[in-house]
């Protein structure tokens, strides 16, 4: 029977939940030892990221990626952590700034495969729209 990459990591998932990190430690080395055994190791970075998805979805950990013209400053990382928070029902956000000079003024935030841009670009080709239409 072969097992799924979803299945490695649901398996990881069970045995890491509320271990403490010694403990994790030692889960972590002996599936590292079942997955040679069992010639996955190969799948090891697709069984990682999809434990990352399972690991912060059960926890209540939202993953959001701001991109912005300059880095953001600690008032600013504030609103959007509570924004992302409240908007997907967060317990947690791990924010990850992304500086773009082509981003003349504004914010992006993606969430998963959302985007919500509100930067001064798409403002700008927005109004243009509707004054061309």
């Amino acid at each position: 029977m072969k097992v799924s990459n979803s299945q490695y990591a649901n398996a990881l998932y069970e045995a890491a939940k509320e271990k403490s990190q010694s403990e994790i430690d030692e889960i972590v080395a002996n599936f590292v030892k079942v997955l040679a055994k069992n010639n996955q190791v190969k799948n090891a970075e697709s069984i990682i990221k999809k434990f990352i998805e399972i690991w912060n979805k059960k926890e209540g950990i939202v993953e959001a990626e701001v991109t912005t013209a300059r880095k953001l400053e600690s008032h600013q990382v504030h609103k959007v952590e509570s924004f992302v928070k409240e908007k997907y029902n967060a317990k947690n956000v791990e924010l990850k700034n992304i500086i773009d000079k082509n981003v003349k003024g504004g914010i992006i935030v993606k969430v998963g495969d959302e985007v919500m841009d509100g930067s001064i670009g798409k403002q700008l080709q927005n109004l243009k729209k509707l004054l061309t239409n």
